[in-house]
């Protein structure tokens, strides 16, 4: 029998004659990398790069060189095992073990019946949210991310469904075989406020669904375990393509098996903080959120998989820290041994803030800040709760809310009549524009646009950002990438690569480049906008606000049709065309107000005269509105009865980012719109605003976003370039620091 080294060293020389061991090769030699590398991962390139060289000139590497091989080429070494009625099988050499080690089958076998894709039934976009397992009797745990896609709140009380949404577990969806039966979540027990964890009641699990047992031990990173997640990794367009297809064999949300090694901690961004996250690097995608991390030899889960960074490390919430926190325990969770609690843990403040009792530090116990459910929400059950914001929501199953004190939290819907619908209850009878429903292809803004690196601006305070379905915090776009605020409902900010040469403006002879043509709508229809499918409905205002009424507010596009329309083909062309109309896209703005037909009083030239001093065609754009809490509250609709109160944003801001011969040059733009004594109630809105340029550091004090350093440093607001775009564009120059302005050239 050959050794497990030649084994290996087979299945390496086999990669070597193929494209992928040049690939690997290229990736161990890549030119500037060495700089960035600790001791220990420099021995493992050099290691690595001699064991690659011995297999190509015929020689058995090292088992040293093998492990520096492994330690770097995690996706042809981490494999990807279909589980096909509830067992799996291995050719991989370096996980043959899998098949013959009767201990690791007994730990694996049982733990595949307990874990179970979470099923989203009547959801059209998405099917399925993620991987789920079983914890304790009829209690599942997942990612909180993934309760988000049909639940509200955080906490163990203030738990409610979204309206119209449900959800359960499937156990089986395994590769050519039908799916099993779909069991409903019938409570909400846990939305963790400090972990990305979530624990759901789930009635009627199978007998051979047993609770796995959660460890309480911390592995650090020279004590690795060997691991395995079990879940349901879906296509991720985050990660390369052809890596995904070639490791998943085009085949995705099915049950697998991902084995890899786990330990040693990092900290890493979870829902707008950073946290002591477990490290693992099994081939997880995006449909694993919510897996289980099970050891092999001991079968405890060590961690709950929630993300990760391609090609660099995969996070978990460690099992053990869930063990300090006695609302986990009390849950019925099911750890390894008798004591899963522990005094106040780090992240105590964090139930505070969602108003859950405060623990004793000895006992663990509290008295809580208010009365609790017994049971916690139950989907389609009758329930009346007041929730933190001053909200009552009652299920009936029809849900209502009414809104008690201000609108605080920038948007508020008053009944929850469909969004859609009219007021006698028909949809909305608009045409919507083209567009590509297919957003694989989008790669969003790209900083490397300009020969000079220009990331996008970051969020002042990541906690206002709203997450899409998926985890990220960034809408991805063809050309350009939203990033919205939660609570407003409205984008942050707005990143966009515009050009104006011709030939990617017109890229075809003979097509349509006109509004409608590109829209694919008649002359006589009206546009009706979309919603983007990969971010919750309650993060987005309805398409109905700005055509019911009365033209009060305009449909005006944050990010402009004409900036980022523009491609190598017709087909990129019109996908950017029809990725501008969703209502992400959209804030309140006074008719008229981005429409550089109707006059002066509209910022569309200020880009023109940028670009006289640029060395190309190409700029980068950030826009916004800025967010004041002062805002005044406009009561629109939002479909059929429904009303809604919106905080109207006063001010919008632009930053223009261009090449010149001697660099990179930055402009900030301030548009304002003057709704002072306004009655909002009566649909009248004057269209008066102004116009200034001021320092890209004073509008980052007002918009709730860092720009890069490049940016900063480049703004010309005090140099004669921007006197004479400011003078051109017939804008106003002012600054909060009156030194910032040459004395006589305010204009």
């Amino acid at each position: 029998m050959a050794s497990k080294e030649e084994n290996i060293g087979q299945f390496l020389a086999r990669l070597m004659r193929e494209d992928r061991g040049e690939r690997l090769m290229r990736t161990i030699q890549r030119p500037g990398l060495e700089s960035a590398e600790s001791p220990a991962a420099a021995q493992a390139r050099t290691l690595a790069e001699a064991g690659l060289t011995n297999i190509r000139d015929g020689r058995l590497p090292s088992s040293e060189q093998i492990a520096g091989i492994e330690a770097i080429i995690l996706p042809d070494i981490r494999p990807v095992l279909d589980v096909v009625d509830g067992d799996f099988r291995t050719d991989h050499p370096l996980w043959l073990k899998l098949n013959d080690d009767q201990a690791i089958r007994g730990v694996l076998l049982p733990a595949i019946s307990s874990v179970g894709r979470i099923e989203l039934p009547g959801n059209r976009q998405y099917p399925y949210g993620g991987t789920g397992f079983v914890v304790g009797k009829n209690l599942v745990m997942t990612n909180r991310h993934v309760a988000a896609i049909f639940a509200s709140g955080l906490g163990e009380r203030n738990l409610s469904f979204k309206p119209g949404f449900r959800a359960g577990i499937d156990f089986l969806r395994e590769l050519d075989r039908p799916p099993g039966r779909t069991l409903m979540v019938r409570r909400l027990v846990m939305i963790h406020p400090y972990w990305d964890m979530a624990l759901l009641e789930v009635e009627g699990l199978p007998a051979n669904a047993q609770p796995l047992r959660l460890s309480l031990r911390d592995i650090p990173a020279d004590s690795m375990v060997e691991v395995a997640a079990i879940g349901y990794p879906a296509f991720d367009s985050r990660n390369d393509r052809d890596v995904q297809n070639d490791l998943f064999r085009r085949v995705f949300g099915v049950k697998r098996l991902q084995p890899g090694t786990f330990g040693g901690r990092q900290r890493t961004e979870s829902f707008g903080k950073m946290v002591e996250a477990s490290r693992h690097n099994c081939s997880t995608l995006g449909g694993n959120s919510g897996s289980a991390l099970i050891d092999l030899l001991s079968g405890e889960v060590m961690a709950l998989h929630f993300g990760g960074r391609y090609r660099d490390i995969n996070y978990g919430v460690p099992a053990f820290e869930l063990a300090r926190d006695q609302r986990v325990v009390d849950a019925g969770v099911t750890f390894a041994s008798p004591g899963a609690s522990g005094g106040r843990p780090e992240w105590e403040d964090w139930w505070s803030q969602v108003g859950e009792s405060t623990r004793d530090p000895v006992s663990g116990r509290g008295t809580p800040t208010s009365s609790p459910s017994p049971r916690g929400p139950s989907f389609g059950a009758a329930a009346a709760r007041v929730r933190p914001d001053g909200s009552i929501h009652f299920v009936v199953p029809l849900h209502v809310t009414l809104r008690l004190g201000d609108a605080a939290a920038g948007v508020t819907i008053d009944t929850g009549t469909p969004p859609d619908a009219g007021t006698d209850g028909t949809v909305e009878r608009l045409a919507e524009p083209w567009h590509d429903e297919d957003y694989d292809s989008r790669t969003g803004y790209d900083a490397d646009f300009l020969d000079i690196k220009v990331p996008m601006p970051i969020a002042t305070d990541p906690t206002t950002v709203a997450v899409t379905l998926d985890g990220s915090r960034v809408l991805r776009y063809q050309n350009f990438s939203i990033v919205m605020h939660a609570k407003r409902k409205i984008a942050l900010f707005t990143a966009s690569n515009v050009t104006a040469d011709k030939r990617l403006k017109k890229p075809e002879p003979g097509r349509s480049y006109t509004r409608k043509g590109l829209s694919g709508l008649g002359e006589s229809d009206q546009e009706r906008w979309f919603v983007d499918p990969r971010m919750s409905d309650e993060y987005q205002l309805p398409d109905v606000f700005y055509t019911r009424d009365d033209g009060a507010f305009d449909k005006g596009h944050i990010v402009r049709r004409e900036d980022v329309a523009w491609g190598k083909t017709y087909a990129e062309l019109r996908r950017a065309n029809g990725d501008t109309y969703h209502v992400t896209n959209c804030s309140p703005q006074v008719a008229g107000f981005n429409r550089s037909a109707l006059g002066e009083d509209n910022w569309g030239d200020l880009e023109d005269h940028v670009l006289k001093g640029a060395a190309t065609e190409r700029y980068c754009q950030f826009s916004g509105p800025v967010l004041d809490p002062a805002d005044e509250v406009f009561v629109g609709r939002a479909g059929g009865r429904a009303r809604v109160r919106v905080k109207i944003p006063s001010r919008y801001w632009k930053v223009l980012v261009v090449q010149t011969s001697e660099g990179l040059a930055s402009y900030g733009f301030v548009l304002e719109q003057d709704l002072s004594d306004v009655p909002l109630e009566e649909f009248v809105v004057p269209e008066n605003f102004a116009r200034f340029m001021e320092p890209i550091a004073d509008i980052q004090a007002v918009a709730g976003v860092r720009f890069p350093d490049v940016v900063l440093s480049a703004d010309r607001f005090g140099t004669d370039e921007g006197v004479e775009v400011a003078l051109g564009a017939g804008v106003k120059r002012r600054s909060k620091t009156p030194e910032a302005i040459t004395e006589g050239l305010i204009v």
